[in-house]
């Protein structure tokens, strides 16, 4: 059912985050902010090495040293030495390595002393001596059955896929088949804040961590490597400068803790450039092999997908990316013969987990440019070879998951295509000046993202009125940079019937907040801002009941807006919020009501043969690219992106635009110059000035088209938008530069060497 937003007051307002301005002009305190009195410096000693194993290790020099309070090994250790997984995951990473090294920047020991240059002196100090060994590099051949092994458990942390209908019969009858292999990079989540956070015991004796996070519930597992219950820990997390996913899982909060337990003393860490990039989790590289057939008006009838990912040294968060992978690699297409495969392999390379898109944006580039390729080969637009395939609502993706809410994959191509064309207006004067010896094209593509759990989900969110009518709301979602607290303040808001400034919002604390879940998947606005709906619900229920008693009206014809409620068509005649409090409390009303979202178990026919791949719900978008490139030396310049997505209900339109607008530069980066370069196990782009991300002078003309089909499993009908911009970025540039040289990108970054290879031999290069 749509929802209509003209009933409400606040939903669809472009309402500023509150703490905008702080951010902007740095009084904005985040975990590396943090210090205390009598704070002792902690640092890790990180393996050089990718495969090695450690022969002897030596603190006793460290330990010696004036100043220095602590030095821990994975023998000190009070609890289990595992950092812990999602469960049904392998638990496979030490906290501290006890012998075995399978990646570089592997913590080995932890010290804690009285000053910073005190702690490096320390480090120095240890005496390591190691067996080193080749590392294992290419995820392809870590699957082959001599290959040696990273973990003991073998080399395949995942094996996923499903068929359906018959493809090589459909292969057999297809008029034109595309046969091509994709491959994506490592790529740093980039954060702007690296890891840092403070641990101490209060006077509870309750080990408390302040540090930047995605989700707070990681406490379980601080707990059980410290050896301790869940309650004797505490994880704050304050605003996030920055996550995309690679603080989902602990970064240096269980360290943190260790060193705070042994000393008894406030301990900070905080970690540079070069030692975050080289010891922090990375996008996993794809390489996806895509056979499709068509029959000659354009009918997708055959689709063959194999994926092998590189998961890196541990699992982490692989068997999960792994699992929704697959109910992306058919795409949003309807095809009757699918064939789905994939594989996740270890090596010794940096972790694989998490980064914005949950492996969609890697699929959307390889899928979207062999739609093209196929569209080329049968002669026929590529807009027309979509559309004769899109899915309509209450059809079923290729794995068998039913669509329940709007399908708008053509609306947004032709809204994307429309974005683009008014993004170029405004840059005219640099269009017209352009060397017209340049490559120029357009690309478009089209996606699907992922939101929601839909294999069983709870959520919890507490919502309190006080007596003089003002609200506080208390969730656990951590606040990543992109408006998780604006959007539950927002939503209680509009449903208590309060201004903005009469909610405060409580967040972040796991023994003070109902627990969430992570901030992750697009999924947060549901996930807190719904049981935050819940929450409110029934104390504005009880609100209306006694204002209604006041104004002597129906319950059903009181509105509450502005912190006061009025009958419907009277506006004129107003009891404050106040009042009303103090007469619902009078009847005995609960005013404090915690809310709980509850998502159940949603199979689908054919569900178990697909491994129950899928989300509760997709939001679907299209972009179009105007490129021009350089073809003497290869040099890509981006001249205007127009960018639309269904979102559902645009709740706030301003935080829309700017998930839109982040997404893109994220997604430009992905497709033209970030690329971890790893070699021998090692991130050899590990500052900022090796590996590039795009600055404010590289964003081109950007145009942002909001589509609103009112149906979302969000509060209020909203979709999920922090992901599905980046996803499509890549894959929309890729297609316009394949247009622009006559040869299809197959690989990402898209570099100058590369497009001059291409050039010059009509291949792309791996």
């Amino acid at each position: 059912m749509s929802f209509d937003k003209t009933t409400h007051t606040l939903v669809g307002k472009s309402i500023p985050q509150p703490d905008s301005l702080d951010k902007a002009v740095g009084r904005t305190l985040f975990s590396d902010d943090v210090r205390f009195s009598g704070m002792l410096w902690g640092l890790a000693l990180r393996s050089p090495f990718a495969n090695a194993r450690i022969r002897r290790l030596d603190v006793s020099k460290a330990r010696r040293l004036a100043g220095v309070r602590t030095v821990l090994t994975a023998k000190d250790i009070p609890g289990i030495n595992r950092r812990g997984n999602m469960p049904g995951n392998r638990d496979d990473q030490p906290v501290l390595m006890e012998d075995r090294i399978r990646a570089v920047g592997d913590p080995i020991a932890l010290v804690a002393a009285d000053s910073i240059e005190i702690a490096e002196e320390a480090i120095s100090a240890i005496k390591v001596d190691y067996e080193q060994f080749q590392p294992v590099e290419d995820p392809v051949a870590s699957l082959a059955p001599d290959a040696p092994l990273v973990d003991e458990e073998g080399n395949m942390i995942s094996e996923l896929g499903y068929d359906r209908g018959d493809t090589e019969k459909g292969f057999a009858m297809a008029a034109v088949i595309v046969d091509e292999t994709y491959r994506t990079q490592f790529a740093e989540h980039a954060y702007l804040e690296p890891e840092a956070g403070v641990a101490w015991l209060d006077a509870g004796g309750v080990i408390r961590i302040r540090c930047g996070t995605q989700w707070v519930e990681n406490f379980r597992h601080i707990a059980r490597i410290l050896g301790v219950s869940h309650n004797r820990v505490r994880l704050e997390s304050p605003l996030v400068g920055g996550g995309f996913g690679g603080k989902i899982f602990m970064t240096i909060e269980p360290l943190l803790a260790l060193l705070a337990k042994a000393t008894g003393r406030p301990v900070r860490m905080a970690l540079t450039r070069e030692e975050s990039i080289l010891s922090s989790t990375k996008r996993h590289p794809y390489i996806m092999r895509y056979k499709l057939g068509a029959d000659a008006k354009g009918r997708l009838i055959a689709l063959d997908a194999d994926l092998v990912a590189d998961v890196g040294a541990y699992s982490d968060a692989s068997p999960i990316i792994a699992w929704y992978s697959i109910g992306f690699l058919a795409g949003p297409y309807r095809c009757e013969n699918v064939t789905v495969h994939s594989r996740f392999a270890l090596t010794n390379n940096p972790s694989g987990t998490a980064m914005r898109g949950v492996g969609s944006a890697q699929i959307t580039f390889a899928l979207e440019g062999a739609m093209e390729s196929l569209a080329e080969k049968l002669g026929m637009d590529p807009f027309e070879l979509r559309r004769r395939n899109y899915p309509s609502k209450g059809e079923s993706l290729s794995t068998g998951q039913p669509l329940k809410n709007a399908v708008f994959l053509s609306e947004t191509w032709e809204a994307a295509d429309k974005a683009l064309d008014k993004a170029l207006s405004r840059n005219k004067a640099e269009i017209r000046n352009l060397n017209q010896k340049l490559l120029r094209a357009r690309g478009h593509t089209s996606n699907m993202t992922g939101y929601g759990r839909r294999h069983g989900h709870l959520s919890q969110a507490q919502v309190s009125m006080q007596l003089d009518g003002s609200a506080v709301v208390s969730v656990g979602v951590a606040d990543i940079g992109s408006g998780q607290r604006l959007g539950c303040q927002q939503v209680a808001a509009e449903i208590l019937g309060l201004p903005m400034d009469k909610v405060t919002l409580n967040t972040s604390d796991s023994q003070l907040n109902p627990i969430a879940g992570m901030t992750a998947g697009s999924r947060t606005f549901l996930n807190a801002a719904g049981p935050v709906l819940r929450a409110a619900e029934p104390i504005a229920k009880a609100l209306k009941k006694a204002a209604a008693g006041l104004l002597e009206a129906r319950t059903e014809d009181i509105i509450l807006a502005d912190g006061k409620a009025f009958v419907m068509g009277s506006p004129s005649v107003t009891v404050p919020h106040a009042q009303l409090v103090a007469a619902a409390a009078a009847a005995g009303a609960s005013l404090t009501n915690l809310g709980t979202l509850r998502i159940e178990e949603d199979l689908y026919p054919g569900e178990e043969t697909a491994h129950n791949a899928g989300w509760l719900d997709y939001t679907f978008g299209g972009m179009a690219a105007e490129v021009a490139v350089d073809p003497q030396t290869g040099q890509t310049t981006i001249l205007g992106l127009g960018i639309s997505h269904d979102v559902g209900t645009s709740v706030n339109p301003q935080i829309v635009i700017g998930q839109c607008e982040g997404g893109v530069a994220q997604g430009m980066g992905l497709a033209l110059t970030e690329d971890c370069c790893v070699k021998n196990g090692k991130t050899e782009a590990h500052d900022f000035s090796t590996y590039l991300i795009p600055t404010s002078l590289d964003m081109p003309p950007i145009e942002v088209s909001i589509l609103e089909s009112g149906e979302g499993e969000g509060p209020f009908g909203a979709r999920g938008i922090g992901e599905p911009p980046h996803n499509i970025t890549p894959s929309a540039i890729a297609n316009a530069v394949s247009r622009a040289i006559g040869v299809r990108v197959t690989s990402l970054p898209i570099t100058p060497e590369k497009v001059l290879v291409a050039l010059r031999t009509g291949q792309w290069p791996l």
